[in-house]
């Protein structure tokens, strides 16, 4: 018995590894593009792309996982049945139960992988996510300034300078687009000071001279001296509904308000949609052999679509609250759980059982 169970096992884990490996690859590539094309922008390396593709990725990991045990135990069961092994089984005595088994220790792998990921990686990943994003939408970044060539700090910097010395560019000239007029800066050396709050300050040493351009008129000399700061304001701090997401358990308990709630319950049902899912893939297994399984994949593929569809737009309506905490989120498993059962009980009972 248990080595039949560990055959079914295996039989239902390739696909769904191999469903998951692909979907992985996707996401990761399509993400990978979305930050390539901002490196090239704001010149980023390989390695910062790669870091933000990658927690990305890992952030999708609550959706990918059960979404994966779907597809791929249908597309198991679907192999087993068209070999006839599910009835050799059943002629065992030990088809159904064997296969329910592997199907819920499937879904049990899923669940335990998805509330470490939720509850472990979800919050530290959207404060390093953060951290990084707040490094590239920084007002100015003299790291990013390539000597002998313009360089746009933002929409409102252009920095060019002749040369650079560790973390200070020589002999440079900075123009500034403002709503009236632009300004010009010239100096001989150029740094860059990040301050205790978080702000940025630029410091132009040796012969700083300002001057103030006007369309269609000569450039004045503003001013004229040895040093020259100039401040930006710190960073905006992140967002309520965004900060949320890098809290801790504890922390969204203690908050205790309708963001914080609709997050976890994010974190409650990603773990508890492997099992979903799962029991979903048992109750649409049932395929003809001589049809093949196609229309068993595609169904399945619009039923994980609908589900985190239907998911997310209950997560922004919480979030808004356009509806109650609870429910919630809890919608979803309130109205599928009864479904599933009815089917279980009709249908294993008649000769459309789903196995």
């Amino acid at each position: 018995m248990r080595r039949l169970e560990n055959y079914v096992t295996g039989q239902l884990m390739r696909p769904v590894l191999g469903v998951f490996l692909v979907i992985l690859v996707i996401v990761l590539a399509f993400y990978f593009s979305r930050y390539l094309a901002d490196a090239v922008v704001q010149r980023l390396s390989l390695a910062a792309v790669a870091q933000l593709a990658m927690l990305k990725l890992g952030l999708y990991l609550d959706v990918l996982i059960p979404a994966s045990i779907l597809l791929g135990c249908v597309l198991g069961l679907g192999r087993l049945q068209s070999g006839y092994e599910v009835t050799a089984l059943s002629a065992a005595g030990v088809g159904r139960r064997t296969v329910v088994r592997s199907v819920l220790t499937i879904a049990l792998l899923g669940l335990v992988a998805v509330t470490a990921l939720s509850h472990g990686f979800r919050p530290w990943a959207y404060d390093r996510l953060y951290e990084l994003e707040g490094q590239l939408i920084a007002r100015v970044d003299l790291s990013r300034v390539e000597p002998g060539r313009f360089e746009v700090g933002d929409e409102q910097w252009m920095i060019f300078a002749e040369r650079e010395t560790g973390d200070v560019l020589h002999d440079v000239l900075v123009h500034q687009r403002l709503p009236v007029s632009n300004n010009l800066l010239r100096a001989r050396r150029l740094s860059q000071r990040t301050e205790p709050d978080g702000s940025v300050s630029l410091v132009f040493s040796g012969d700083v001279r300002s001057y103030r351009l006007v369309h269609g008129e000569d450039a004045d000399l503003v001013s004229r001296s040895e040093t020259l700061t100039v401040r930006f304001d710190p960073p905006a701090p992140v967002e309520r509904a965004r900060k949320r997401r890098a809290m801790g358990f504890g922390e969204l308990v203690l908050a205790g308000g309708q963001l914080e709630w609709g997050e976890l319950q994010w974190r409650t049902l990603g773990p508890l949609s492997a099992v979903l899912l799962a029991l979903v893939a048992l109750a649409i297994a049932r395929i003809n052999p001589r049809r093949g399984q196609t229309a068993k994949l595609v169904t399945a593929s619009l039923i994980v679509a609908l589900y985190f569809g239907v998911v997310g737009t209950l997560a922004n309506r919480v979030d808004s609250g356009a509806i109650p905490v609870w429910p919630g989120l809890f919608w979803v498993p309130l109205v599928l759980l009864p479904l599933l059962a009815l089917r279980f009980v009709t249908a294993w009972r008649g000769p459309g059982a789903p196995l």
